[in-house]
């Protein structure tokens, strides 16, 4: 492969990709939250569900870096903001003194509650008209990625 071209260059693919959804998110939270001057992020919906999710266990912020392939100094940033705006919590864990897990609070949970239907129509646009077995396919494909760029 010598020349790029955006039909069949992965990056490029993966960026274009990465910009509708960003946009489609963007716009929706503006709509969802018109008078928060647009604070909420998609990051923040995402790293809101991922607690949410896994809310029968401690997550600390090395979980969130390798769930969403975020470097430390961002994924602290994101947090530090999201504790701003009273999304989440760090909370002091007794088995270890210096590690502190984070937990979302209620204005996080109601948060997510109003952006969870966007995100799970998003994923159901997404999904459209791929069978199991192509989503299976992707999901191999995508891993593979990562573990090639890592």
């Amino acid at each position: 492969m010598d020349e790029l071209n955006e039909q069949t260059d992965i990056g490029c693919q993966l960026h274009s990709m990465s910009n509708l959804l960003k946009r489609r998110m963007d716009s929706t939270i503006a709509a969802l939250f018109p008078h928060t001057d647009n604070t909420i992020s998609r990051t923040n919906g995402w790293i809101l569900g991922y607690l949410l999710c896994h809310d029968d266990r401690d997550v600390f912020q090395k979980d969130i870096e390798s769930a969403f392939s975020i470097r430390r100094s961002t994924v602290s940033k994101i947090l530090q903001l999201m504790e701003e705006k009273d999304f989440i919590r760090r909370e002091s864990v007794s088995y270890d003194a210096r590690l502190k897990k984070l937990a979302i609070t209620q204005k996080g949970r109601e948060i997510y509650q109003v952006i969870k239907n966007e995100i799970l129509e998003t994923e159901k646009l997404l999904r459209q008209d791929i069978s199991d077995e192509e989503l299976a396919f992707f999901f191999r494909i995508m891993k593979k990625f990562k573990t090639n760029i890592e």
